[in-house]
């Protein structure tokens, strides 16, 4: 179903029938995501697919990909960033399931017969990748810096050693 992606999935019956979508979401209907942004206008084009691997584990691969827009940690001024978030998950319905999940695969925690958002599980794997800092490169950035004047030496302790003389 090219396009349009639906709102709530069964993940499980999903895997079971090796169901693949594709499609877009709107920028602006990712709260968390956007929280983080200098503007909420764009798309994330996303395709995933769901199987089951060899130990009959439901599995969901696919990617999340967008351009988005944020504010240099240096400037404040806008700087354009692209989000490329591989996903590959192992649907699991518990802790102890997780724990016995194939390498290669981090965590979904989903239980048979629970609907999963799609948007929310989208929108998780972005704020993964989203930059902790980001900053415009080597002499692209509009920040100001300041010449370091010389200062004198600090002695935290010189009015320890001041008082000794005295005595």
């Amino acid at each position: 179903m090219p396009g349009r992606l639906p709102e709530f999935i069964d993940p499980y019956d999903w895997a079971k029938a090796g169901r693949e979508l594709s499609g877009r979401l709107p920028l602006a209907s990712l709260g968390r995501l956007c929280a983080n942004l200098a503007t909420d206008q764009g798309w994330v084009e996303v395709a995933l697919r769901f199987a089951l691997i060899d130990t009959g584990r439901p599995v969901l691969t696919g990617s999340a990909t967008c351009g988005v827009m944020v504010r240099c940690q240096r400037c404040v001024e806008p700087l354009p960033v692209q989000l490329n978030a591989p996903i590959q998950l192992g649907i699991v319905p518990s802790d102890a399931a997780a724990a016995r999940l194939q390498a290669g695969y981090e965590p979904l925690l989903c239980r048979s017969g629970e609907n999963l958002a799609v948007a929310d599980l989208v929108e998780d794997e972005l704020l993964l990748v989203l930059p902790d800092y980001p900053h415009h490169a080597a002499g692209a950035c509009q920040a100001v810096t300041v010449p370091a004047e010389p200062q004198e030496q600090l002695q935290p302790f010189a009015v320890l050693g001041n008082l000794k003389k005295k005595r």
